[in-house]
C-alpha cells in the first residue's frame, strides 16, 4: 500500500491478506495429528505468527489512511488477536476454535460489504 493507492485496492489487499491467514491457519488445525495439541514454535505457527505481524502492519498504515474506516480496522484487529491467541496456546479447544471461526465471519462479512460498497 503507498499513500496513492485508492481504497478499494487497499481492501482488496487487506482482504486477500486475512483470507489467506485464515486458510492458513485453517491447514494448521486440520494437519494437527495429536488431537488439538498445539505449540507455539513450529514451523508453520512461526510462520503464521510472521503472517498476522505482515497484517498488523499493513492494518497500521491502512488506519493511518483511511481513519474513518473504523469498523474494519477494529475487526481486522480482533480477528489477528483471536488467531494469535488461539495459536499461540499449547492447547486448543473447541471454544477457542468457535470464536476464531465467529471472529473471522464477522470480519469476512464486513469486506463484503466494504467490496459492494466499493
Amino acid at each position: 500500500m503507498d499513500e496513492y493507492s485508492p481504497k478499494r485496492h487497499d481492501v482488496a489487499q487487506l482482504k486477500y491478506l486475512c483470507d489467506s491467514l485464515f486458510d492458513e491457519s485453517m491447514a494448521t488445525l486440520t494437519d494437527s495429528h495429536h488431537g488439538w495439541v498445539n505449540g507455539p514454535t513450529p514451523e508453520s505457527n512461526l510462520q503464521l505468527n510472521d503472517l498476522i505481524e505482515h497484517i498488523a502492519s499493513f492494518t497500521m498504515n491502512y488506519k493511518i489512511k483511511h481513519v474513518e474506516d473504523e469498523a474494519l480496522i477494529s475487526q481486522i484487529d480482533e480477528y489477528l488477536d483471536d488467531t494469535f491467541m488461539l495459536f499461540s496456546n499449547y492447547g486448543v479447544n473447541t471454544q477457542d476454535v468457535q470464536r476464531w471461526q465467529r471472529s473471522a465471519k464477522r470480519l469476512f462479512n464486513l469486506f463484503t460489504g466494504e467490496c459492494a460498497f466499493l
